[in-house]
């Protein structure tokens, strides 16, 4: 098992990856994805999140998504965590998922709150009680527009109490909160979740990022994230510029379609979204296709 704690946290540039599946969408490319995984650390990026919201684990059967963690973790080995999404619908089956990472060596893992239903704040911090107790880190993935509950930095605050719970993937998309989670819950390291809010969240004083299109585009990523975690503001801001038409995909309904197709246009494999996604309507996939060319044009100047 990998040991973050000798990093003291969740530093740098982790990527919520994609699933790549096969062109009918049927199965889970699994030599496609080890190849991307590989890939992304080569390019500098240091953690790999699977079956997060990105890689469209709600569509995946229980197989593939044992498949897509094991691949992953063959794939990088020892050299960046692999910190595996074990959302579900419940706490028992969080804590499944989470039993299961733990018995794999994973070294942490990411949670949403439950999925059934709205919770109440009492609930949402027994459900992180439940997966915490498994005894890994938890990161804490905050995304109040799929699971119909934000978790506040007041709640936030509850839930750092729990033993275990180590971080939190901030997708509020206010960056207001982060200057506030870290008054009210010190012990949690903040992880910007939404792309495009990569430079404000670093100011406020996020310490890692976990990034969507950092699939098409990791060197570039790693760059801005350097940059602005050195605090080389006059080289980090022309890059963030460059980079905010595609980052911005990353908050959209449609996210899922767009970075995948963002990854065709970069030279690499996205494929199909599995349903109940379907494919950009032509016009949109021609301004994501020209937004990402234009993004790999201004990062090689």
């Amino acid at each position: 098992m990998q040991n973050l704690e000798s990093q003291g946290r969740f530093s740098g540039v982790f990527a919520a990856t994609t699933t790549p599946f096969s062109p009918d969408g049927r199965r889970v490319d699994a030599d496609r994805y080890a190849e991307h995984c590989a890939w992304l650390v080569d390019s500098g990026v240091q953690g790999i999140v699977p079956n997060g919201s990105l890689g469209e684990y709600e569509t995946l059967t229980e197989a593939e998504r044992r498949e897509v963690f094991a691949t992953a973790q063959a794939a990088v080995g020892t050299r960046v965590p692999v910190v595996p999404g074990v959302s579900g619908k419940g706490a028992a089956e969080a804590v499944r998922w989470t039993e299961e990472a733990a018995e794999a060596g994973a070294p942490a893992v990411m949670c949403l709150p439950p999925t059934s239903h709205a919770p109440t704040p009492d609930e949402a911090v027994a459900h992180f009680a439940a997966v915490a107790a498994v005894g890994l880190p938890v990161i804490v993935y905050n995304n109040p527009f799929s699971t119909r509950i934000d978790l506040t930095p007041p709640l936030l605050a509850r839930i750092a109490e729990i033993e275990n719970i180590a971080a939190v993937k901030e997708f509020s998309q206010d960056v207001r909160r982060i200057a506030r989670i870290r008054e009210l819950a010190p012990s949690l390291e903040v992880l910007v979740g939404c792309d495009d809010l990569l430079a404000e969240g670093v100011l406020m004083g996020a310490t890692g990022w976990i990034a969507g299109f950092v699939n098409a585009l990791p060197a570039s990523s790693v760059s801005l994230f350097d940059l602005c975690a050195q605090g080389k503001w006059s080289e980090a801001l022309p890059l963030y510029r460059a980079l905010l038409p595609v980052l911005r995909y990353d908050a959209e309904p449609t996210f899922v379609q767009a970075i995948k197709l963002g990854q065709d246009e970069a030279g690499r494999y996205g494929g199909p979204a599995r349903l109940p996604r379907l494919p950009l309507p032509e016009d949109d996939q021609a301004v994501v296709r020209t937004r990402v060319r234009e993004a790999i044009e201004a990062a090689e100047r």
